[in-house]
């Protein structure tokens, strides 16, 4: 469930960061003591012992004594160690840190990645892979902006907070809890307005994000842009998007100059009273020099904190503002579930059934593509689904393949249920040829060998062989070690068609899916490989979508579909002897294709 975009609350952001901190707890702890430890004995100790030792010196100089540095060996050797043990404890904090920050980041992209990828084609259809993307780098980033502000600057800073008002207690009380007042009013202010300005930086990170989707999106379809010489279109849609996100930055720094020009007031007007308020107990109380320095120096230091605490609210707030988008993501448990202890199954037989099946695309819509689909298909069998656009023949397949649930009724593989499979087991029993294949920018045998990782060489050549794909892979300069390009553009349509056939072939699934798989073949290539399709469906139950009804014609049943419902079936003779919708298609046909 999607969180308001308005209101989500940040405690979910620092649940996940939480989360993936959570696994090296021990190593973060240990961090943070080494910081709490490096802070006060470089800021808060050490500054303590030069207060000792100076008003050592002005009871020597009052007392007409000899000031000599054995008399102050102890002051100076303290000192000194005290300075060696911040060195050594900040470099070892710093190895706790980043260690711990490294393997998070390292597990919060494992996370991400396999999150994503098991969401549904529903959510993969509405979000922009480029924002996906720009937001999970976004996360990662954020995550350790905000360990590393929280362990060097939040933590150092309340750490010198709370100690300089329990030594300035010590010495001076009223002092001390004016400071310490001041302090905590001034950390309330700015806290409230920044958070004020969390929205601003929320609506930054989502126009970052979609600029660079749209980014993606551009340069992934820059053959359509040229095609339609549309440079000049693109570039204006461009222009407005990073237009809007300079706005969105306008807005974001306007609230940021307020909040930073309340700060430099406060943090100047408390350095101006630290001065002021150190000569009066000098002066009026009479303390010994050592207590103007302390208070000088722990109040300068606290001003500086204190002025940092605005750019360190800053980076965290924006950090949460990149985070929050995935946080929402994070939050949406992935459409299609595995039910728990869900059996473990090899399908081996293909008998496919569609039982009673109801189906919508979009869970409020009153009309269902699907209304009690009632469709049984024997192991071995090959039909051909057909109809106009629209009627349902690919989404049969992708709820065959358990991309998305169905509403009520059941889907079975060789008489069980897949809703009560492992989701790997029935995405096993299945081997797909889509219409457009989508290759991996990797080797060609890698694209290959992606139906079942662990093939040979001489396996891979053998699918290749018989998809028609050997002879132009072995022309290429690297032969099957050719890389193929993002999406497989540096190979032909044809080609890669051909690569995804071998592919299906290689993994040798009981069912096969076939949409569309030679549309992207010239007649020459068609005639090639039918007869390897033939031979790979000789043992397995097929599924082809078709418009081109002369690739269906010896199919064992031909399903038509109109609207989501069967309207027709049996072979291509008893349909066209029908005279009913697909021989009405059929004599409609251009060259072959079916006309919408």
């Amino acid at each position: 469930m999607k969180h308001n975009r308005k209101s989500l609350p940040v405690r979910r952001i620092l649940h996940w960061y939480w989360h993936f901190t959570k696994p090296r707890k021990l190593i973060f702890f240990i961090a943070l003591a080494l910081a709490v430890i490096s802070t006060l004995s470089q800021d808060i100790l050490a500054p303590y012992v030069i207060s000792r030792a100076f008003n050592k010196i002005q009871d020597l100089y009052a007392s007409g004594g000899e000031i000599t540095v054995h008399g102050l060996k102890t002051y100076i050797v303290t000192y000194i160690a005290l300075m060696l043990i911040s060195i050594v404890f900040w470099r070892v904090q710093g190895v706790f840190g980043w260690w711990f920050e490294i393997h998070g980041e390292r597990d919060i992209m494992n996370y991400l990645f396999n999150h994503i990828q098991r969401q549904s084609s529903r959510f993969h259809a509405d979000n922009f892979g480029g924002a996906l993307v720009s937001q999970a780098n976004k996360f990662t980033a954020a995550y350790e902006k905000v360990a590393d502000e929280l362990m060097w600057s939040v933590l150092t800073g309340l750490t010198a907070l709370l100690a300089s008002v329990v030594v300035l207690a010590t010495v001076s009380l009223p002092y001390a809890f004016g400071l310490g007042a001041f302090s905590i009013i001034y950390l309330l202010v700015m806290g409230r307005r920044t958070l004020r300005q969390m929205p601003y930086d929320r609506a930054l990170a989502d126009s970052e994000s979609l600029r660079t989707a749209k980014l993606a999106d551009s340069i992934t379809n820059v053959a359509t842009i040229r095609s339609f010489a549309a440079e000049e279109h693109e570039n204006r849609l461009f222009y407005k998007q990073t237009s809007d996100t300079v706005g969105h930055y306008i807005r974001l720094l306007k609230s940021i100059m307020i909040n930073q020009t309340i700060s430099h007031v406060g943090t100047n007007g408390v350095s101006v009273l630290a001065f002021a308020g150190g000569v009066a107990v000098l002066s009026v109380f009479h303390a010994p020099l050592g207590v103007l320095f302390l208070a000088i120096n722990y109040t300068m230091s606290l001003s500086r904190r204190l002025w940092e605490s605005n750019r360190v609210v800053v980076n965290i707030n924006r950090a949460l503002g990149d985070s929050a988008t995935m946080v929402e993501i994070l939050d949406q448990q992935p459409e299609v579930q595995e039910k728990p202890g869900a059996e473990s199954f090899t399908a081996h037989r293909g008998e496919v059934a569609f039982k009673d099946v109801v189906f919508r695309y979009q869970t409020k819509s009153k009309q269902p593509i699907f209304d009690h689909l009632n469709l049984k298909i024997k192991p071995g069998e090959k039909i051909g689904l057909v109809g106009v656009s629209g009627g349902g023949k690919t989404t049969i397949t992708k709820l065959l393949q358990r991309e998305m649930d169905i509403d009520s009724g059941a889907i079975t593989i060789d008489g069980h249920n897949i809703a009560d499979m492992r989701l790997e087991d029935v995405r096993r029993a299945t081997s797909l040829v889509p219409q457009e294949p989508m290759l991996f920018h990797r080797s060609i045998a890698d694209n290959i060998a992606y139906g079942r990782p662990e093939a040979s060489q001489k396996e891979i050549e053998a699918v290749a062989k018989m998809a028609h794909a050997h002879e132009f892979i072995e022309n290429l300069s690297e032969g099957y070690k050719t890389l193929v390009g993002e999406r497989g553009v540096k190979l032909s349509g044809g080609q890669r068609q051909r690569v995804a056939i071998a592919r299906a072939m290689l993994k040798n699934a009981p069912i096969l899916i076939l949409d569309e798989a030679t549309s992207a073949l010239d007649s020459e290539s068609e005639a090639l490989i039918q007869d390897a399709l033939w031979r790979l469906m000789e043992d397995k139950t097929a599924i082809i979508i078709a418009h081109r009804l002369s690739t269906i014609q010896k199919m064992d049943r031909i399903i038509v579909l109109d609207k989501g419902a069967i309207v027709e079936q049996g072979s291509h003779k008893d349909l066209l002897g029908q005279n009913g919708m697909y021989a009405r298609l059929w004599n409609r046909q251009s060259g072959g294709f079916i006309e919408d």
